[in-house]
């Protein structure tokens, strides 16, 4: 139970748990057991409240939401801008994404090509050639 009682907001879980947004509006991503502990539970019933609200790690996997992209806002808010309230539209956001099944296999093969891209396929990386100027072509 959160302090005071009664059920824990799930904005405010949204806030801290996956946005990082701490208790006095600043920023650093918190585990399950200090977000556990902010919100006066334990972080085995803080995995069932987020189970509850649709917030668990395969929710979000399986959500069009763009988790790291939201992070990064929050992140960089300017001084004096609530974190809170830039998490609104983020928490609406994620609400309202939508939620499809994950086809690892092709995404494991869209992987393998880029790093075959990337770094050739006999596995190592060389750059490309620089002109006089040192720009790589």
């Amino acid at each position: 139970m959160p302090p005071g009682g009664g059920e824990i907001d799930p904005f405010e879980l949204f806030c801290a748990y996956h946005l990082g947004i701490t208790a006095d509006n600043g920023y650093h991503i918190q585990n399950i057991h200090e977000v556990a502990r902010r919100f006066g539970t334990n972080a085995a019933s803080l995995r069932q409240t987020l189970a509850a609200y649709g917030m668990d790690a395969a929710d979000l996997v399986h959500s069009g939401f763009d988790l790291a992209s939201a992070q990064i806002d929050i992140m960089v808010a300017p001084e004096g801008i609530s974190r809170r309230e830039l998490a609104r539209p983020l928490y609406d956001e994620f609400k309202n994404a939508p939620r499809r099944a994950r086809d690892w296999a092709r995404e494991m093969e869209e992987a393998d090509r880029q790093i075959e891209r990337t770094i050739g396929s006999d596995g190592r990386w060389s750059p490309p050639p620089r002109d006089r100027a040192g720009k790589q072509s």
